[in-house]
């Protein structure tokens, strides 16, 4: 199956917020509720955001296998689930995670385009 431009726009898309938590791992960190109190914390969070927001849809763009964008699909697809269901068994205020959903559940659309098709 081939990948269709909005797999490309996700995984693109996925890339920038990847490459600048890599960058500036405060500034993301904060931005989605993570602090680290020492240099490992600081390189754990860069880690966090370089492996499954650069190099897994890096990887899937340069394979070009609609399915690689498939699986990256359902792991934002998880995790937008998995964060709804938590701010609601932890009693997180919605106001503060919303944005986050949101990005996770516009990734998943992007990246799952190819079975709509």
């Amino acid at each position: 199956m081939v990948p269709t431009t909005l797999q490309y726009a996700g995984a693109f898309l996925a890339m920038l917020i990847g490459i600048n938590g890599l960058l500036r791992p405060k500034e993301m960190g904060h931005a989605v509720g993570l602090s680290y109190i020492n240099d490992v914390g600081r390189i754990e969070i860069r880690v966090l955001f370089g492996s499954f927001l650069v190099a897994l849809p890096l990887y899937a763009m340069w394979a070009g296998h609609a399915d690689l964008f498939v699986f990256f699909g359902v792991a934002a697809l998880a995790a937008a689930i998995i964060k709804s269901t938590f701010t609601i068994i932890d009693k997180c205020p919605i106001q503060l995670i919303w944005f986050g959903i949101l990005v996770d559940i516009v990734l998943a659309i992007l990246l799952l385009s190819s079975l709509a098709v």
